[in-house]
């Protein structure tokens, strides 16, 4: 095995670790408010759609989340019957234009500041810098 190699199976391993270890913080952050860390992401992505005044589908939303069809409509099932989103009807549910309602939104300002906390905490060594330059070496990754 060369250096190189194992050089970058550590950062791998390292990699992957620090991605459970956040996963794992902002999943208990998010479940003290009743909400899935796939919810989370919806409500986040949903209300950054209505700042730019984007409509997104529910096929788009999927596409956005990282998730099958299905499993965003069960996502968007969830937070509908607690009236955080809003369907705009479509035959096909998967076609229908969703929004964030006052409801999402005042839950998700509830929740900024503890998930502002949490970064301020977890990232409290990195400065703005070390940031800049971690964001350029994670675009460098290649997947096939």
């Amino acid at each position: 095995m060369s250096s190189e190699y194992l050089q970058r199976s550590r950062a791998v391993a390292a990699l992957i670790l620090t991605s459970q270890q956040l996963f794992k913080a902002v999943t208990a952050l998010v479940r003290r408010h009743d909400l899935t860390e796939s919810q989370y992401n919806a409500l986040r992505i949903l209300r950054g759609a209505a700042k730019r005044e984007e409509e997104l589908t529910q096929a788009e939303l999927a596409q956005r989340l990282i998730a099958s069809r299905a499993n965003t409509t069960w996502i968007l099932d969830k937070l509908e019957a607690r009236d955080m989103i809003r369907r705009k009807g479509h035959t096909d549910r998967r076609k229908n234009l969703v929004e964030i309602t006052p409801t999402g939104q005042k839950l998700l300002a509830k929740i900024d500041p503890e998930f502002e906390q949490l970064l301020g905490t977890i990232l409290a060594g990195v400065s703005t810098s070390e940031l800049t330059e971690m964001l350029g070496i994670i675009g460098k990754f290649h997947f096939d």
